[in-house]
């Protein structure tokens, strides 16, 4: 019998395209990808050192697709890079004199969903904890950016965390939190409490990967309520043929499959027979 992992892998290798591939292959430890590999990524980039919005040529920069190829260049081995500088100058670029990130204006030509839309309160602390858990760690968490990000989504806070607020939104904003409060923070231990009450059916393949991972780079670790009942979930949701069904499409099951198997590779779990 195949492991969780080991399926997960061979799904990755036999359904990826080369930068998938090479994608797995940084994320099994091996060296940096081959430059032409990592080209089809870093072509992308825009002159203002953002990635465009859907990672699509020729659209404006964004916040999410700019932490989405900061994820993707994390696993082509790609840190640190010039690239990366590039990405990180936007990011400080565009943040607002309140601390907060939020979509452009420019990106509401391609209908993005709320969560990400510009002018939605909810898309405004989304973007934020997303972007300041990067700066966190690319920058460190007394850097001034990520001090006045931090400042903003403590005060999101200051009613308590919203019950009807996305999983996967809590999770950011509790993993930006801890890494830069630390988990013995009243902001904090309260975002990790409300995660871990959520019952696991709220959790699909795609909320959970990202909010697993964020978590693990925020330092939490495997024995945790939340991050135990998280990667049972997940193996759960795991498809025979070692992939997972995204909820954006079956174009996008290998890329949803690649972050979950860093998810599995991160913390660990490599034994379990399925």
């Amino acid at each position: 019998m195949r492991t969780y992992l080991t399926a997960a892998i061979a799904y990755v290798q036999e359904n990826g395209d080369e930068l998938e591939r090479a994608r797995l292959a940084g994320l099994l430890g091996r060296s940096r990808a081959e430059p032409k590999v990592a080209r089809s990524l870093l072509a992308r980039q825009n002159e203002d050192g953002g990635f465009p919005y859907g990672l699509i040529h020729g659209r404006p920069s964004a916040i999410t697709a700019t932490a989405t190829a900061m994820q993707w260049m994390h696993d082509l081995r790609l840190l640190p890079s010039s690239y990366v500088e590039r990405a990180t100058g936007y990011l400080l670029t565009v943040q607002r004199p309140d601390g907060a990130w939020e979509e452009s204006p420019a990106v509401l030509r391609f209908d993005p969903p709320a969560l990400v839309r510009p002018g939605v309160p909810l898309a405004r602390i989304y973007c934020t904890a997303l972007a300041a858990s990067w700066m966190t760690r690319l920058l460190g968490s007394r850097h001034d950016a990520v001090m006045r990000a931090a400042i903003c989504l403590r005060a999101s806070r200051d009613g308590g965390w919203p019950a009807e607020e996305p999983a996967h939104v809590t999770a950011q904003v509790a993993a930006a939190l801890l890494m830069v409060d630390g988990p013995s923070s009243a902001a904090t231990s309260a975002g990790l409490d409300a995660l871990r009450r959520l019952a696991p059916e709220v959790w699909t393949a795609d909320r959970l990967a990202d909010s697993l991972n964020a978590l693990y780079l925020a330092g939490l670790p495997a024995d945790d309520l939340f991050v135990a009942a998280g990667l049972a979930r997940l193996l759960a949701l795991q498809r025979l043929d070692g992939g997972w069904s995204s909820d954006e499409g079956a174009d996008r099951d290998v890329d949803l499959s690649l972050r979950a198997t860093g998810v599995l590779l991160a913390y660990g779990v490599a034994t379990l027979l399925r």
